[in-house]
C-alpha cells in the first residue's frame, strides 16, 4: 500500500497547498508569537506527501520512500509531544 502508483498531479498539488498553508501558520503562531511547533511538522509531512504524489509512476519507489519519511515525521513528532507535554502549550 504505502510502495502503489502516486495518485498524480492534483492529489499532489492538494498536499503540496496544505503543506504551505501550515508552514505559513507556523510562521505566524510558532516564530511570531512563540506558541507550538505543530504546524512546522504537519507541513513537512504534507509537503513530503505532495511530493511523493506528484511522482511520474514509474517511481514508485521513491514515492514510497518519501510516505514512510511524512509518517515518521508525524511519529517523532508525536514522540516528543509525549516525552515533553510543554511542546504543545509553548
Amino acid at each position: 500500500m504505502v510502495f502503489r502508483e502516486p495518485d498524480g498531479r492534483r492529489k499532489g498539488l492538494f498536499f503540496s497547498s496544505l503543506s504551505f498553508i501550515c508552514l505559513v501558520k507556523w510562521v505566524v503562531t510558532g516564530v511570531v508569537l512563540s506558541s507550538s511547533h505543530f504546524f512546522l511538522f504537519l507541513g513537512i509531512a504534507l509537503g513530503l506527501s505532495g511530493v511523493a504524489e506528484s511522482l511520474s509512476s514509474d517511481q514508485r519507489r521513491s514515492a514510497g520512500i518519501l510516505r514512510v519519511i511524512a509518517v515518521a515525521t508525524l511519529v517523532v513528532f508525536l514522540g516528543f509531544l509525549a516525552s515533553v507535554p510543554a511542546l504543545l502549550l509553548n
